[in-house]
């Protein structure tokens, strides 16, 4: 048989993940046997016990009771939407990573900043599971047409920021459903907390593709409205040379109420257009959450003590990430923002050089 397009591999695929038999009765034309209640929330009902899909429409001509199968169409549609509930969560492990790089005192000293004079010193390495989410959002934009886009958002579980990072991860590295080690869990917020986080990161993006599709619609409306004015104002005046011509034959009032019936109609039927014209170009975005991946990952949690040469020493606790080989940036526990520099106050408190800066003068205070 030919080789089956993407499409057909997708619902054959769905087909069999929803315990249904598939059989090809032609090339992109195929019998289905479905569950009694997936075919009832798919609205496959056929008299036969089996459904007919056909992915290709010159296909109805010899199969008229075939379901047609096509971008577009309400029961591909449903396909997609029973398929996205069937596997709206999942979760994959990152495996066949380098847990024991060489050197990390020197990595650490070559990557993290510090004031001059402060020593840098590892005290403690321990394997943890970090855990981050991919989510999936879809927005259909409604206007003239449908349109119908995808926002991936990934978040760092562990810090509670964005994790840009994520999807290149998951194509380069091998994953498992299951842990090869049962590494202990670092902290991490939770899944709904994440989601909000995501949710506001998806908005965002979307009300950027939203304005640029607002501005393409205002000015197709701004063309379409001129062009609609300047026909009536052609048809108006044209109505009026008539008139000129029909009251200098006769003078009759009754034909001159006919013109102005005429123009009367001709008025209404520019507003209803205009009024129709906007009301297609007005747009609308409905936004659902599709898919969410929990993507577990083996880092390395490191304990550091930073130690000046005079005052009090102070400790950090790092995360190592396998997959570059460097460490991640910290998030300063004073203003929260994520830094790749380390300072102290004089109360060995670690920080990020501005904070720390901020609070030397109270330390002198003291």
């Amino acid at each position: 048989m030919p080789e089956q397009t993407p499409l057909e591999g997708f619902v054959l695929k769905y087909v069999e993940a929803v315990d249904g038999l598939w059989q090809p009765v032609e090339p992109q034309v195929y019998d289905v046997l479905l569950p009694p209640e997936v075919e009832q929330s798919l609205d496959l009902r056929s008299a036969a016990d089996t459904a007919r899909l056909a992915f290709d429409p010159e296909a109805l001509g010899d199969y008229p009771n075939a379901h047609l199968m096509v971008f577009g169409n309400p029961t591909l549609d449903r396909v997609f939407q029973n398929a996205q509930s069937l596997g709206q969560v999942g979760r994959v492990y990152v495996t066949g990573l380098n847990l024991t790089p060489h050197d990390i005192p020197g990595i650490l000293k070559r990557n993290l900043g510090r004031p001059d004079g402060v020593a840098l010193q590892l005290l403690t390495t321990r394997i943890r599971h970090y855990r981050a989410a991919l989510f999936w959002f879809q927005t259909t934009f409604v206007s003239d047409e449908k349109e119908q886009l995808t926002f991936t958002v990934g978040i760092d579980l562990h810090y509670g920021r964005s994790a840009r990072h994520l999807q290149q991860l998951l194509r380069d590295a091998a994953v498992s459903e299951a842990p090869p080690v049962a590494y202990p869990d670092a902290m991490a917020i939770t899944l709904a907390q994440a989601y909000g986080l995501a949710r506001e990161e998806a908005v965002r993006a979307i009300t950027v593709a939203a304005h640029e599709r607002l501005a393409n619609l205002q000015r197709f409306l701004q063309r379409e409205t001129e062009r609609i004015s300047r026909y009536f104002a052609d048809l108006r005046e044209e109505l009026d040379e008539r008139r000129e011509r029909a009251l200098a034959r006769s003078g009759q009032e009754v034909e001159m109420q006919t013109f102005d019936d005429q123009r009367a109609a001709l008025d209404r039927e520019e507003q209803a257009q205009l009024i129709e014209l906007r009301r297609k170009m007005a747009l609308s975005a409905q936004v659902r959450l599709l898919n969410v991946l929990n993507v577990i990952q083996p880092k390395l949690s490191l304990r550091l003590r930073l130690s000046p040469q005079r005052g009090a020493a102070g400790e950090a606790d790092i995360v190592f990430d396998p997959v570059t080989q460097k460490p991640e940036p910290w998030p300063c526990p004073n203003c929260g923002r994520p830094t790749l520099s380390l300072s102290l106050t004089p109360a060995g408190q670690v920080m990020c050089a501005d904070c720390a800066h901020a609070a030397a003068p109270l330390g002198r205070k003291r």
